[in-house]
């Protein structure tokens, strides 16, 4: 905003002079000295200061949605990388919790072994189920050691860094879907966006700097003033000053000032085009989170009922192969589909809450009652 006011400059000179007469003989060296007072004023541009006003301004708003964009997709991150190590954190368990049901199904099998009801081939086999478990259970751990140094580094801190992180709990009553309809979001996701706001603060930039251009190309009517108090040495003091208006008129500058204009028109088309590309782009990102939200919704119940259905069936066969009613076939099958079971529905509230806190980001931010539940 500094183009609408004046410029004020203060100087202080001093000289010391010596020169000739018309006749060529020596003056006395005189020394003069004095303070000045310059002023400029821009009276009218035609708009060209608004316009570096304008874009400026515009520039400074794109800056700010810039850095909110950045904020989001921090927390994106930083949610991302949570989940991945709490997640990671609740499959080693359940594969703990698989190694167990093996060791106890080594020792029924040593005992109906010992008993002369089962042969040693099927205690190696629920000897080699119990390997392939151990083995499980220590790439889940590795897992979930490398997904807490992500999320270490997520949050600004060392990768070493140990995080006291709460343990996966989910109930799967506290999942709700949105709210708002699909069509609800996109028109939100329009002015909540900030990487798409600033995209419009950067076209609203442009066409500010074209105005500029514009203007440059029109006359420009400029008041100067100058004060002045001169002294010289042994004859006194005397004062200046001068008032003036100056009007410019561009006339010809060899086609500068129109590609100047041609240029700035075509950069505010480009961002505008810009704008509409990256709207489209980012309308589609909250399709294919809603999508992916109502993907992960409809699995939660599927998720529960494979685990019930298998924990009851692994249940029968333990007890069917005590009794020599089942083989171990069966038996290690089943666990197989009951650790899968445990996976899948940890895996499904992870995806269900990753799919609720990207589509929040792509959505430019949604308020907690829009879901009824806190992802």
């Amino acid at each position: 905003r500094a183009g609408w006011w004046p410029t004020l400059s203060g100087t202080y000179s001093a000289q010391r002079s010596r020169g000739l007469a018309s006749g060529g003989t020596a003056v006395p060296i005189q020394n003069r000295y004095g303070p000045g007072l310059s002023l400029s004023w821009l009276l009218l541009d035609f708009g060209g200061r608004g316009g570096n006003i304008d874009r400026a301004a515009a520039a400074r708003l794109a800056a700010e949605y810039g850095l909110n964009q950045t904020l989001q997709d921090r927390v994106l991150a930083v949610e991302t990388a949570y989940y991945s190590a709490i997640g990671t954190q609740a499959l080693a368990g359940a594969e703990g919790a698989a190694v167990d049901a093996a060791r106890a199904n080594l020792d029924a099998a040593r005992q109906r072994h010992q008993a002369g009801l089962a042969t040693i081939a099927e205690v190696y086999q629920v000897e080699a189920a119990l390997a392939s478990a151990e083995l499980a259970l220590l790439r889940a751990q590795g897992r979930n050691v490398i997904a807490q140094g992500a999320l270490a580094i997520a949050v600004g801190y060392a990768p070493d860094t140990s995080l006291a992180l709460a343990d996966w709990q989910w109930h799967r009553a506290d999942a709700e879907l949105p709210k708002q309809t699909l069509g609800d979001l996109l028109a939100m996701t329009r002015d909540a966006r900030p990487e798409l706001l600033a995209a419009i603060a950067n076209e609203q930039a442009a066409a500010a700097a074209a105005r500029s251009a514009r203007a440059a190309a029109l006359p420009n009517l400029r008041l100067s003033a100058t004060a002045a108090e001169t002294t010289i040495s042994d004859r006194g003091s005397s004062e200046q000053f001068s008032v003036g208006a100056t009007l410019n008129v561009p006339l010809f500058a060899g086609g500068a000032l129109q590609g100047a204009i041609r240029q700035a028109r075509a950069a505010q088309q480009a961002a505008a085009a810009s704008t509409e590309g990256l709207r489209l782009n980012v309308e589609q990102q909250v399709w294919t989170a809603y999508r992916n939200v109502e993907t992960a919704h409809a699995s939660l119940a599927s998720a529960d009922a494979q685990l019930a259905a298998a924990e009851r069936a692994t249940e029968a066969l333990r007890a069917r192969y005590r009794n020599g009613l089942a083989s171990v076939l069966e038996l290690l099958s089943s666990e197989t589909v009951l650790a899968r079971a445990r996976v899948d529905q940890i895996q499904a509230g992870l995806d269900w809450s990753l799919a609720l806190a990207t589509l929040a980001h792509n959505a430019g931010g949604l308020a907690v009652s829009a879901y009824g539940v806190v992802p």
